[in-house]
């Protein structure tokens, strides 16, 4: 069966709720308070078969304007709307207000009821109905069916039947393949059965059994029975009015502008990148960072609005802009909303939700915020990629933001794979970032290289620790930006250290003399060579000089770093390494003291050498004495004559 909502709208008495119950047999009002008062305070819900294959869900609104909220949280996945006007009065504010508001939450189908039929002549009829045809030039509704009803004799009624038939025509069917949400407008008790949530099932599918969660406050509960209009159902669709019964939670734990989803779907958000538009005929200009009240399904929030390159946006611009609220509410991409002023209580403008978390302006540049995509799936999954800034998104983060189906998300981060706009970091969180970080680290990277060694033309590189800890996000990022900078021949890999390709260690004639006097006196005192305070006060050049002169020489094999500040020739190494090794094969293990026969060292040296050998993997100390490494912990050996 094909599923349609409708929904009513315009001023207070026009005859919404009788024209549903004409339509009907259902009396919307249930309220003792709406009895008394003949008003509509709270939604009012209905339904409507036309044929064996078409149910109309309908909607019915308050139409005073300190309902306006209700009506705006009715008008929420609405697919034909009817703006009532009564003919006896014609255009009224709510009626105004009301057409505002289903303009900006992006309804496309509709038709004008003319009510009160039996109330006045024909020519009444017909200066009302030019009243209504100037304030619908250049809506949706401007080419809509306008019928003349009376809910009290019935007179037009089969026709205004006919007229939602042909409209229903034009709805497509909504697909049961996106992720659960229904936004909550209706909580409630029933004796016996526990908690009831209700409202109209914007996307997904929700089955009796199904875990479920209730955003944003994440209770967890189970659906226990569901029932749509009067008839209790197994699985309910997108685009039907349902009432579900949970299992163990309280009435107190579920509130209208919540949301019913499958647990781990989406993720509550305080900040969102919208493209605001503000209302033609509005007198008050949105101000940047102005406080307002955010519609947003069944939710209403303080938000403010900030502004990315301007203080003022004048009535009937479009901008793209943020909304920041004082609640978390469950976004999507592509979903409608509308703001209010705080006081007066008067609709402002609406837009829609480009992407549903996203960082504070300050976090990006004016012009990637404004340039960027999202006019079709590649655009928007793109946009939201870029959006989560250079940590990334992983995939089913992804599905809760965009509300895409899985096989529509996979289908198109396919397509951005392939054009390389976005990178996968990893096959199984199957977390995404976009290409413009990759670049952001490559150019952190290479940047960082210049300077480096514009610093250090003695060094032939840089640590790899030293230049990840300059550049933001994880490691696996950073690794992918010097692979392609490797393979690009941009950069070199060495290991524990990266150099730019450009860049050869070039040694001043000054700078190799220098080079060769600091061999001469390290080979000179092979067994107590100075430290590095000693050397600089000895050849007269400053410390960060002699140490990458030092560097140099380590590089070229001439000297050995033992420790920090601490150098031996290389030749003086060997030796000792070819006698210590020597005596261990002959006498099994050496103390420090005998270790002294080899090098006619003092301990100030002796000990760092011989923690340099451990470190090599020569030798094992155990306890105060040193073994051949892999000879095991006897102190025994061979021993010589």
């Amino acid at each position: 069966m094909k599923r349609v909502i409708l929904g009513t709208a315009g001023h207070i008495d026009h005859g919404k709720t009788q024209l549903v119950k004409a339509l009907t047999g259902i009396d919307t009002d249930r309220l003792k308070e709406e009895k008394e008062r003949g008003i509509s305070i709270e939604l009012g819900f209905a339904y409507l078969d036309l044929g064996s294959d078409l149910r109309i869900g309908i909607v019915d609104v308050p139409g005073h304007e300190k309902f306006v909220r209700q009506m705006v949280a009715g008008s929420g996945g609405v697919d034909i709307a009817a703006l009532v006007v009564a003919l006896d009065e014609g255009v009224m504010p709510q009626t105004v207000e009301h057409l505002d508001i289903l303009c900006l939450l992006g309804i496309k189908h509709g038709l004008v009821v003319l009510t009160k039929l039996d109330l006045v002549d024909e020519e009444l009829a017909l200066l009302a109905e030019e009243d209504v045809k100037d304030l619908i030039k250049g809506t949706f509704l401007e080419n809509a069916p306008m019928i003349r009803v009376s809910a009290r004799t019935g007179e037009g009624i089969d026709e205004l039947k006919q007229v939602i038939l042909d409209l229903s025509k034009d709805i497509g069917q909504k697909s049961v393949h996106g992720l659960l949400r229904l936004p909550i407008d209706r909580v409630f008790t029933l004796k016996g059965h526990g908690t009831v949530v209700a409202g109209t099932l914007i996307s997904g599918t929700i089955s009796t059994g199904d875990e479920i969660e209730i955003l944003p406050q994440a209770v967890r509960s189970s659906v226990r029975s569901i029932e749509s209009h009067k008839q209790f159902e197994q699985q309910s669709f997108p685009g039907q009015r349902v009432a579900v019964n949970l299992r163990g939670i309280e009435q107190d734990q579920a509130h209208r502008g919540n949301v019913v989803t499958h647990p781990g779907e989406f993720r509550p958000s305080y900040i969102v990148d919208v493209k605001l538009m503000s209302l033609n005929r509005s007198s008050i200009k949105l101000t940047n960072l102005r406080k307002v009240r955010l519609h947003h399904y069944t939710t209403d929030v303080e938000a403010t609005i900030a502004f990315p390159d301007r203080e003022l946006l004048e009535p009937g611009e479009e901008i793209l802009a943020q909304l920041r609220t004082s609640a978390p509410i469950v976004p999507a991409t592509g979903d409608r909303f509308v703001i209010r002023a705080t006081s007066p209580s008067v609709t402002l403008g609406g837009g829609v939700i480009l992407n549903p978390r996203a960082p504070k302006l300050k976090a990006r540049s004016v012009k990637s915020f404004l340039e960027t995509e999202r006019e079709d799936d590649i655009g928007v999954i793109s946009s939201l990629i870029r959006g989560s800034g250079v940590t990334g998104v992983n995939r089913n983060e992804l599905l809760g933001m965009s509300a895409f189906s899985s096989s529509r998300l996979d289908k198109t981060l396919d397509k951005l794979r392939t054009q390389r706009k976005v990178i996968q970091l990893d096959s199984t969180e199957r977390r995404l970032v976009h290409r413009d970080f990759l670049e952001l680290v490559k150019k952190k990277i290479t940047d960082r290289l210049d300077n480096f060694h514009k610093d250090n033309p003695l060094r032939e590189g840089i640590s790899k620790q030293e230049i990840r800890s300059l550049t933001p996000g994880g490691d696996r990022l950073f690794r992918i930006a010097v692979d392609e900078l490797t393979s690009k021949g941009l950069l070199v890999d060495l290991g524990d250290t990266v150099r730019a390709s450009n860049h050869k260690v070039q040694l001043k004639d000054d700078e190799k003399t220098l080079r060769e006097n600091l061999l001469i006196i390290l080979s000179k005192n092979e067994n107590s060579p100075p430290i590095l305070k000693d050397l600089v006060t000895q050849v007269g050049y400053d410390p960060k000089h002699i140490k990458n002169l030092l560097l140099v020489l380590e590089k070229e094999g001439k000297i050995v770093k033992i420790k920090e500040e601490m150098y031996f020739s290389s030749s003086f190494i060997r030796s000792v390494r070819e006698s210590l090794v020597e005596r261990l094969k002959k006498e099994g293990s050496i103390t420090p003291s005998k270790f002294q026969e080899i090098t006619k060292a003092s301990r100030k040296y002796n000990i760092p050498l011989l923690e340099y050998f451990d470190r090599e993997k020569v030798t094992l100390r155990i306890g105060d004495q040193r073994v051949l490494r892999g000879t095991g912990s006897s102190m025994s050996g061979p021993k010589g004559a």
